[in-house]
């Protein structure tokens, strides 16, 4: 896997070939990390809007990790 974006402390995003990976740094007291492949819609945000969209992502993140906690690989 290959980091393409990092914002220390806040999220990386990896590329493996054609799919891509977020790690989101959540917590407060607890710090603990989110990790899951971006789906097909979340890929073509992505790519249409560059890092913006992911500091975007990173935050929904953060707002409501259970959510994307499921999707975790």
């Amino acid at each position: 896997m290959k980091e393409i974006l990092k914002k220390d402390w806040e999220y990386v995003l990896y590329q493996n070939e054609e799919s891509y990976f977020i790690s989101v740094v959540c917590g407060t007291t607890a710090i603990y990390d989110v990790f899951f492949e971006l789906s097909a819609q979340e890929t073509k945000l992505f790519l249409e809007k560059g890092e913006d969209y992911i500091k975007t992502l990173a935050n929904q993140v953060c707002g409501n990790s259970e959510e994307y906690i499921k999707r975790k690989k």
